[in-house]
């Protein structure tokens, strides 16, 4: 196979990629911004705390399918002294006993406020711990159509928009985005429906809909 300089510059990606590694431990806070955007994860292993900026596609999993406390796996790489998470999973429930059964026959015990690793990301200096709010918002979920023609003619980007939006947001955090089937309003569409009301929001669109749910957030 003849090379070409697209070739050459792909392998060459390739020999310069950093070695990564897979680090368990327990996810205890979300790496934010100095503005308050979610940046990535701060993880907890036997040895050091990790903040591991994470890709934006990955962002929102923090906010919809985790919370501090779990136990997770994440696949990252350390470049320039800032650590670039790849992935991250829940730990099985096998893999979680035999993580803190091993820590609690080291008398390891995970705290909030551990010695940073040298090489966390710059955002690192501005976490600040959570102080839970005695009138925390209720959870709401919006549930955005994904059938046909609603889908098609702009459900998805909604969806996109509002996950992004939800992400980079610190005072939405308490918001998730879903996706659903027919909400037999097709003529209408796109069209969404928030979790605290049986009401079907029609002709919503990707610039409209953040302005709908923070009105009822």
């Amino acid at each position: 196979m003849k090379r070409t300089p697209d070739l050459d510059r792909v392998a060459s990606a390739q020999l310069q990629r950093p070695q990564g590694v897979v680090l368990k431990g327990q996810f205890i806070d979300v790496l934010r911004s100095p503005k308050g955007k979610i940046k990535g994860v701060c993880l907890q292993t036997e040895t050091a705390t990790y903040s591991i900026k994470l890709p934006k596609y990955l962002r929102p999993v923090l906010v919809r399918e985790l919370t501090p406390g779990d136990f997770v796996q994440v696949w990252a790489y350390c470049e320039a002294e800032q650590w670039r998470g790849i992935n991250i999973l829940p730990l099985s429930e096998p893999e979680r006993i035999d993580l803190q059964e091993n820590w609690q026959a080291r008398q390891f015990v995970p705290t909030s406020s551990p010695n940073v690793d040298t090489a966390a990301v710059s955002e690192a200096s501005a976490i600040a711990p959570t102080e839970p709010s005695a009138s925390a918002p209720k959870p709401l979920c919006v549930q955005v159509c994904r059938k046909g023609k609603c889908f098609k003619q702009g459900g998805r980007q909604i969806m996109q928009s509002l996950e992004t939006a939800i992400a980079d947001d610190p005072n939405l955090q308490h918001v998730s985005v879903e996706g659903v089937g027919c909400l037999k309003a097709c003529k209408k569409g796109p069209n969404i429906k928030l979790s605290h009301s049986k009401k079907v929001i029609s002709g919503v669109t990707p610039d409209n809909a953040l302005t709908i749910v923070t009105k009822y957030a």
